[in-house]
């Protein structure tokens, strides 16, 4: 704002002995410091004393940091040059626009009234009218429209303007711009609209070109697809000129220009003609000679391809990137040479002389002289390396060693070695010619005398302030001087301050020599404070449909509190966790104005309530369960239905709908379908995050059907409902407490085992009661590739008759993972997951129902446990036990083979995840693994300890004879074990995982071909899992 004194006159009419005198000052809207020169008028007036100071039009209550900081004070004497300054300080608070001084005289008294015009500043800015919320944004910056800043008419039609260009980049030109403003006099601030009609959208039209194209302009617009009527948008012209360089890259034409001279829009016509230069250029063909290397990588090598142009430059320069590509590939002593023939003909030849020599293979990378830092510290920063099993001729260049170097001395000089060198000699032994030549790296450092902290000084800061902020730094007198460690005692102390309302707060450091002593660094922290600004009021726009007091609660600045920047970027973060809008802006009005109040902007835009996503998935693996299973009543052994189930893919497709914003709340309505081969999933989730204005707990209610078929014996089919709270503890630990009320059941068309045996279980029954899950996760760099920390997940479960359940159990499963990086620059992982459950079951079982054939057989036959079906254990499958199918391992129906899972689970894997060696086309991305799995599903949970010394499968004689109508007793309590190996190749979402694992010792288990008759007859034999398995999926086993 500029102050400018547009008047000064002094009345003096003595009536009932009053003296008045006023000066009058305007200003425009840009600040300015500069204030007033005080004028005769003000001069007749000094010596007086102040009585009394009155502001008017432009409210100061809330600003008395500011008034009391004023050099003019009541019952002062009247000084012109210190009213100069008060009305500078005025005008750079930000909250006058102009200014009119009047002096009421009483006697030898006066009183100063200062007539003000208050400032408004830019409040919300909307644009109405386009559907798109990439355009909507888009407009939204083209207006140049700063909330927070003050606000000026001639800006709001230049926003116009902005936007009108912006749409006819877009291809808009016949649109229609609408500015409207709405006075928020509380807040001080005006709202913007611009309503905007897009109008239709230009089309491609006439085409002309110009210059040697060398095509026909037919051909042109085809190759640019420029097709007349094709929509126009801000791409067209980028992405026609990408295509036809392309084009004229096929054809060698690499000095080919295209220019767009101009663009004309025809209203009538409502398209957009264009006018072209084209000039092919010369014929320049890049040739090698020598030694040989690809098309595909000359190209990616050589820049005159991506520049579009030839010169000596870019010629070098990609013989020196041919060499380096060389070295790096083991032919350290290649050599590379560019020559250019023909230069100013319609014929050029660029040709690289390539002399590949020996190959050479770097034998040892060695560090000499280096105390502080121990040499595996420095390995880590260097990329030169010695040959090893991953890649076997070393890594090796010019560029790379001349890198090693610089980070180390960088890593020296920022722990007070500011003279620290380092050396390099590189020696090339030729060795006989069978053999490939050996590179020897040395780098020798010289570290010279380290420099230290002296007296580390903090001038400027308030006294009171002082201990904590000394607390923040880590510069401390006798530690290794470092410019990273002041750098970062500058920002944290800055952090500070602009965290409790100090915005114009300075830090600067300053450092010199102690005296005779070059080997000690004094250093200051000089701190100018500033003013301490406080909220005035936090103004919270744009929450239409969205209840206040939801976006209230997640608002981190609070009025009367210290303006902290910090807490505005949390604000920020709350809002958008809520996952309720779609844009949420923070700003700070008044910013660059001197006041000791100021309101914070709070500005939301809603995101859509309703959403929908669809995807499709697969997973392909060995024991793939079979969807074409004749039932057990008709089982025949013409069918192809086998135990193990199947290799095969099953495919899948997802589709989700979400409805956001629940009655204004963060509470939202989703559902969940999952259709495919081996599952049919619908659930419906009503989710209350921040449970009773909690933000550590979130509360669920959930309920749906699912089909699912992930084991080979039988499809299960459930209707379920729950209610969840989950409470996160920490950032590592969460409790989650659940209900479960389910009904469960067993497709009999699926059934690959005796009803007879399990009646009951095969009806359906009703599971229910409370749960708990506690899960610790410290997994780093993510949970889906894993280097380093721990997984721990418990859960129980408890089933009772109280909740109305029809049967009574408890279960537990608990799962421990732990990771391990160790070896040279930790690339070597190592990995462990352990998993045990039981089941616990409570009263008598049920399988003793007279109409069962379990009355003898509960302890030897698995299919007469008590619980049903689906609520058993399982082990087996790409994240269990890799020796089995899905859910494969463990007990197992003695009539017919088929697994029936068990009250008891151990499985154990041991997983060594090694680097990626350095392969052609994959680089590093691919990494191969080692694997050991073992354990099993048990029938009892007593039986896991006596089955950690059993390495075969004990009687499994018992599993093959078959006499009279019995099947005798096969026992599956034992560990079985597991060797594989693996891949994993690396991608954006996860690693692609695919597994090849070997069973040592997979069970026999007793089949029973026809079980259709009346009256059984024993004609059975014997099978066995098989050892072979494999598994393809997305991310790390565990």
């Amino acid at each position: 704002m500029a102050c400018l004194l547009l008047g000064c006159a002094v009345n003096l009419a003595h009536s009932q002995a009053i003296d008045q005198a006023f000066v009058s000052a305007g200003g425009s809207d840009q600040q300015t410091t500069t204030a007033p020169t005080p004028t005769s008028g003000i001069w007749n007036l000094r010596g007086l004393k102040v009585d009394k100071i009155e502001f008017e039009g432009v409210t100061l209550e809330q600003q008395q940091g500011l008034v009391s900081e004023l050099p003019v004070h009541e019952n002062q004497v009247l000084d012109p040059a210190s009213l100069q300054e008060m009305t500078r300080r005025l005008y750079s608070s930000g909250l006058y626009r102009d200014i009119e001084l009047r002096g009421v005289r009483h006697g030898d008294l006066v009183t100063l009234i200062f007539y003000g015009t208050a400032r408004y500043f830019v409040g919300r800015i909307d644009i109405l009218g386009v559907n798109s919320e990439r355009l909507t944004s888009i407009l939204e910056y083209a207006s140049q429209l700063q909330p927070g800043t003050p606000f000026q008419e001639e800006k709001v039609a230049a926003g116009v303007d902005g936007i009108k260009q912006s749409l006819q980049q877009n291809g808009y030109y016949q649109p229609t711009v609408t500015p409207a403003t709405k006075v928020d006099e509380e807040g001080k601030q005006v709202d913007v609209s611009y309503t905007v009609q897009i109008g239709p959208q230009a089309r491609v039209g006439q085409v002309a070109l110009s210059g040697d194209p060398g095509m026909t302009l037919e051909d042109f617009r085809k190759r640019g697809k420029l097709k007349e009527k094709t929509k126009v948008n801000r791409d067209t012209i980028s992405n026609a000129f990408t295509r036809l360089r392309k084009n004229y890259q096929k054809k060698d034409r690499l000095e080919a220009t295209i220019a767009l001279e101009d663009s004309q829009y025809n209203g009538q016509r409502k398209q957009l003609d264009y006018k072209f230069n084209a000039n092919q250029g010369a014929i320049v063909r890049v040739v090698t000679e020598g030694d040989k290397i690809s098309s595909r990588q000359l190209k990616k090598l050589v820049p005159i391809y991506e520049e579009s142009a030839v010169d000596n430059d870019l010629i070098n320069e990609g013989a020196h990137n041919i060499k380096e590509a060389l070295q790096r590939k083991g032919f350290f002593d290649a050599d590379v040479t560019a020559s250019r023939s023909g230069a100013g003909t319609a014929q050029e030849t660029v040709t690289y002389t390539i002399h590949n020599n020996r190959k050479h293979k770097v034998v040892s990378v060695d560090i000499a002289g280096n105390q502080y830092f121990d040499t595996d510290t420095l390995r880590e920063r260097m990329q030169v390396a010695r040959a090893d099993a991953y890649n076997r001729v070393g890594r090796y260049s010019q560029q790379l060693l001349a890198a090693d170097v610089a980070s180390i001395q960088a890593l020296y000089r920022a722990n007070g070695f500011s003279h620290a060198e380092v050396k390099t000699d590189v020696k090339d032994v030729e060795s006989d010619k069978n053999k490939s030549a050996q590179i020897h790296v040395l780098l020798t450092i010289v570290e010279g005398t380290q420099q230290k902290f002296g007296e580390v000084a903090l001038n400027g800061a308030n006294p009171a302030r002082m201990s904590e902020i000394r607390g923040l730094m880590n510069a401390q007198q006798g530690q290794p001087y470092s410019l990273i460690t002041l750098s970062g005692d500058r920002d944290a102390v800055l952090g500070y301050y602009l965290s409790h309302g100090f915005d114009q707060a300075r830090v600067e450091v300053h450092q010199s020599k102690a005296d005779g002593n070059d080997t000690v660094m004094n250093v200051s922290l000089d701190i100018t404070e500033g003013e301490q600004v406080f909220v005035n009021k936090v103004l919270i726009s744009g929450a239409m449909k969205t209840r206040p007091l939801v976006v209230q609660r997640q608002v981190e600045v609070k009025p009367d509190q210290p303006l902290d920047q910090a807490a505005l970027l949390d604000t920020q973060r709350n809002l958008y966790n809520l996952a309720l809008f779609s844009e949420v802006n923070t700003a700070v009005q008044n910013p660059d104005g001197h006041a000791s109040r100021k309101n914070v902007l709070v500005q939301l835009k809603e995101a859509k309530r309703w959403d929908v996503t669809y995807g499709f998935g697969f997973e392909a693996q060995t024991g793939t369960p079979q969807t074409n299973c004749n039932a057990q009543l008709s089982l025949n052994p013409n069918t192809d239905c086998k135990q193990e189930g199947k290799a095969g893919v099953s495919p899948r497709v997802s589709l989700d709908v979400t409805r956001i914003n629940w009655r204004g709340t963060d509470q939202s309505l989703s559902m969940h379908v999952t259709y495919g081969l081996l599952e049919q999933i619908a659930t419906a989730t009503f989710s209350l995050p921040h449970f009773r204005n909690r933000r550590n707990l979130d509360a669920a209610v959930s309920g749906g059907y699912s089909n699912v078929r992930n084991i080979s014996t039988y499809a299960s089919k459930q209707l379920q409902g729950s209610m969840k709270l989950t409470q996160r503890v920490n950032r590592a630990d969460t409790l989650i407490y659940d209900f479960t009320y389910r009904r469960v059941s067993v497709d009999q068309a699926s059934l690959q085992i005796s009803a007879n045996l399990i009646h009951l279980r095969s009806q359906p029954v009703k599971v229910g009661g409370p749960g708990i899950t506690l899960l610790h996760d410290t997994r780093q760099p993510s949970p889906l590739d894993a280097t380093k920390g721990i997984f721990l997940s418990a859960q129980n479960f408890f089933s009772n008759h109280v909740f109305g359940s029809d049967v009574d159990f408890n279960r537990t499963d608990i799962t421990n993972s732990t990771y391990y990086a160790f070896g040279k620059k930790s690339r070597y992982v190592f990995a462990r997951s352990t998993r045990f459950g039981f089941i616990a079951t409570l009263g008598s079982n049920p399988q003793l129902d007279g109409n069962t054939a379990c009355s003898s057989k509960l302890v030897t036959d698995p299919s007469c446990i008590a619980v049903p079906l689906p609520e058993r254990l399982y082990a087996g499958g790409a994240t269990s036990h890799r020796g089995f199918p899905i859910n494969g391992a463990g007990p197992r129906d003695l009539t017919t083979g088929f697994p029936v899972g068990g009250t008891g689970v151990f499985v154990n894997s041991f997983e060594m995840r090694m680097p990626g060696p350095v392969l052609p086309l994959v680089n590093d991305n691919l990494q191969i693994v080692l694997f050991h799995d073992m354990g099993n599903a048990f029938i009892n949970v007593s039986d896991i300890w006596k089955s950690f010394g059993r390495f075969h499968q004990p009687n499994e004689q018992t599993c093959k004879v078959f006499t009279g109508v019995t099947t005798g007793t096969c026992d599956f309590n034992y560990f079985s074990h597991a060797i594989g190996t693996g891949a994993r190749y690396k991608t954006p979402v996860g690693p692609l995982r695919v597994d090849f694992s070997y069973n040592l010792n997979p069970p026999y288990y007793p089949v029973v071909n026809d079980y259709s008759l009346p009256y059984p007859q024993v004609k059975g034999f014997a099978g066995r899992a098989s050892h072979f398995n494999f598994f393809f999926s997305i991310g790390q086993t565990f």
